[in-house]
């Protein structure tokens, strides 16, 4: 029972017994008191309906003060009671709208000073957290930007951190992929809880017992990719039980290349077996036999000759096989041309040559850096020694199947022989020394010179390999800094009995919204965007989203157009919702979905669940129905309405990830208003929120 409700139940109690005794009080006099006639009668009931007046009165008197005090003291207090509670739990800044006139002195003023006093507190102590995390912070830039796949698990398999590395293998799973997933949606179980039982054991049994790393091998699930993983133990501050941190590196070029090797020492042995057989035998013939005819002599002779060539030969069509081989397992990084001229440009700067000047656009390359710009600096310091160039342009273009880099000089081109001549020429790194041959060879070109095409100038072309990455789309870039840690989860996956006993705050939610072609699904209206975000540890993972555009294979009226601004042409060729709800439906796995007005958005995906081959029967909480709950006297329950009142930014409002950005701030917000109610449960969310059912048929507004 709210407290305006008790305020005027008194007053209803009140006036049903005042108007109960004066019944009373009528009714005995009209029954028991003897009959008076005349004057006296007259006076009596005068005074009998001076009375009732009186009561009814006094009655209107109560009701109006009653009234008064409602508008001027209770329903501010109510109203101040309401704003600390926001400012407390969501907006500390949050301004209080109180009713004109009110008793209330300099209680607001002195709660809004509280609010100012507790968001500097805040800032503070949000300042010196970033202060003290910056040793974290520095870690993280360290393990996100590692080349190698890092992930960390607990005993459970659940995943507490990984970097951009593991993103970027199971790239074609990044659904599955995320803080709180299990490793066991990328990898098959078997291996890594092999591995793990071997580190996990009682550090008092030292009898097999393994504390140093495992190496073992796993296939990615769904791709035909096999994955060499080495596991150590990573205590990472909870003593309670262990977690593993495991690397991945993908292994099935390095497998393929073992084999290949194999293939080629055990082709080797069988071809060279013969020829080795045969040349001993003659060898032996003629060492054992000294006066042997000249005849047969020079056929011997002839048998050593012919196997010595074919011999010769084979060498060294297996050398090239092995150099093969080798240059497979080089390790060559994708870098853009534009990088590789920049470095050189410092490196001759140093030496004091020629200036490079950048023409054209940068391309992709695959190359050992460090190596190739030691053979660059060579080749740019000759260029200006031979063709006295004090000035060089650098210029990519794509060839067939290489990117040729370009050295532009004016002036006529250099001689084969003058080219050929620097293969021999070492250069050094400090460390070790190279031939300029050896580090051309790494790469797989050779040097020329030629006349360019631009009148008087020459040029020296350097091909070398393309990288993949320059025929891949842009897409979306992954964010600098996204939230892929979560220590906090060490601690979680613990039995914590039903679902409906879970606290808010262990769960992992996703928060989801779509854009539609309109708002009448059963007739017809289909999904053109949906957008989901994860929560974890009541923290919002903007690394870990989910943004797809779907093809509704109808047209788009306009008038949604003008709301979310999608058209049939941004659609058209894209996936249709058959192939995008399955992948959302993986994204979501297990977690409890949250959207505002959740009752629209789930019909649109419970309409194509049969047809997509899905289902989702998570529990689903409803930021509109929750706010109805916590602020029942407010009437305005849309999505900018609440932002407003807890004090959350509003952007990119009506795009399926702007509303799903903003309703994932607001839930945020409420569950500490949740908490502050004693809402602490999954179950206990749940009945509030069904309990404002009622309430919401009442209030609900449209979507848009």
């Amino acid at each position: 029972m709210s407290v305006r409700t008790r305020f005027w139940g008194i007053l209803a109690l009140f006036l049903l017994i005042a108007g109960g005794a004066m019944g009373g009080v009528a009714w005995f006099a009209l029954h028991h008191m003897p009959t008076i006639d005349g004057t006296q009668g007259l006076w009596l009931q005068k005074i009998t309906a001076l009375m009732l007046f009186a009561l009814f009165f006094l009655g209107g008197l109560l009701v109006h003060l009653w009234a008064w005090l409602d508008r001027i003291l209770l329903r501010p207090m109510i109203q101040l009671g309401r704003g600390m509670e926001l400012m407390a739990n969501a907006d500390a800044l949050h301004s209080i709208p109180l009713e004109p006139n009110h008793l209330l002195g300099i209680l607001p003023m002195a709660a809004e000073q509280l609010g100012t006093a507790l968001f500097h507190a805040r800032r503070q102590v949000g300042e010196a957290l970033i202060h003290s995390a910056e040793g974290m912070e520095q870690m993280e830039q360290v393990i996100q930007h590692l080349p190698i796949g890092l992930i960390v698990i607990n005993a459970q398999g659940h995943i507490i951190l990984y970097n951009l590395a593991v993103q970027a293998l199971f790239h074609n799973r990044m659904e599955s992929l995320g803080l709180g997933r299990s490793l066991y949606e990328l990898c098959p179980r078997h291996p890594v809880e092999t591995t793990m039982a071997l580190l996990d054991c009682d550090p008092q049994a030292q009898a097999g017992c393994q504390k140093e790393a495992l190496r073992f091998f796993c296939t990615a699930l769904h791709e035909n990719l096999l994955l060499s993983c080495t596991m150590r133990l990573f205590a990472g501050g909870q003593p309670v039980q262990n977690h593993f941190l495991i690397t991945f590196e993908e292994a099935s070029r390095r497998m393929m290349a073992l084999r290949h090797s194999d293939h080629l020492i055990r082709r080797s042995i069988e071809r060279i077996r013969g020829p080795i057989a045969n040349l001993r035998a003659a060898a032996e013939t003629l060492l054992h036999n000294p006066d042997m005819d000249a005849a047969n002599r020079d056929g011997f002779m002839h048998v050593i000759h012919h196997e010595g060539e074919e011999l010769s030969q084979f060498l060294e069509h297996m050398a090239g096989e092995a150099n093969t081989l080798a240059s497979q397992h080089r390790v060559l990084a994708d870098v853009l041309t534009s990088d590789l001229t920049s470095g050189l440009s410092r490196r001759l700067e140093k030496n004091h040559g020629p200036k490079l000047i950048r023409v054209g656009e940068p391309l992709w390359v695959q190359a050992d850096v460090p190596a190739l710009l030691l053979a660059m600096e060579l080749m740019v310091l000759k260029i200006g020694e031979h063709a006295q160039a004090v000035t060089i342009e650098v210029q990519a273009l794509m060839g067939d199947h290489r990117i040729y880099l370009d050295f532009i000089w004016v002036g006529s081109p250099l001689g084969s022989a003058t080219v050929e001549s620097w293969n021999r020429l070492v250069v050094s790194d400090g460390d070790a020394t190279f031939h300029l041959e050896e580090i051309l060879d790494r790469h797989g070109c050779e040097l020329w010179s030629q006349k360019h095409p631009l009148p008087g100038h020459a040029m020296l072309r350097l091909p070398l390999t393309p990288s993949p990455r320059q025929w891949q789309p842009t897409g979306k870039e992954i964010m600098e800094r996204p939230e892929f840690y979560d220590f906090s989860l060490m601690t979680t996956f613990k039995s914590l009995g039903r679902m409906a006993g879970q606290g808010l705050s262990r769960l992992n939610f996703v928060v989801f919204d779509t854009e539609t072609t309109g708002l009448q699904p059963s007739r017809g209206d289909e999904i053109i965007s949906i957008a989901g975000v994860r929560i974890v540890n009541g923290r919002i993972l903007r690394g870990e989203t989910f943004e797809r555009l779907v093809n509704p294979r109808r047209p788009i009226p306009a008038v949604s157009t003008q709301i979310h601004g999608i058209t049939d042409d941004d659609v058209r060729n894209h996936p249709t919702i058959t192939e995008i709800l399955p992948q959302f439906r993986a994204f979501v796995a297990d977690s409890v979905l949250v959207a505002h007005n959740a009752a629209f958005d789930m019909r649109f995906l419970q309409l194509q669940e049969e047809r997509c081959g899905v289902r989702f029967d998570q529990p689903v909480l409803d930021t509109l129905l929750l706010s109805v709950f916590l602020h029942e006297e407010m009437t305005d329950h849309t999505l900018d309405a609440i932002a407003r009142r807890v004090g959350v930014t509003i952007h990119g409002r009506h795009t399926a990830m702007g509303d799903t950005m903003v309703t994932a701030e607001v839930f945020l917000k409420l569950l500490n208003l949740l908490n502050a109610k004693g809402i602490t449960t999954l179950g206990l969310a749940m009945k509030a929120s069904e309990s404002m059912i009622g309430i919401r048929r009442q209030q609900e507004k449209e979507r848009y």
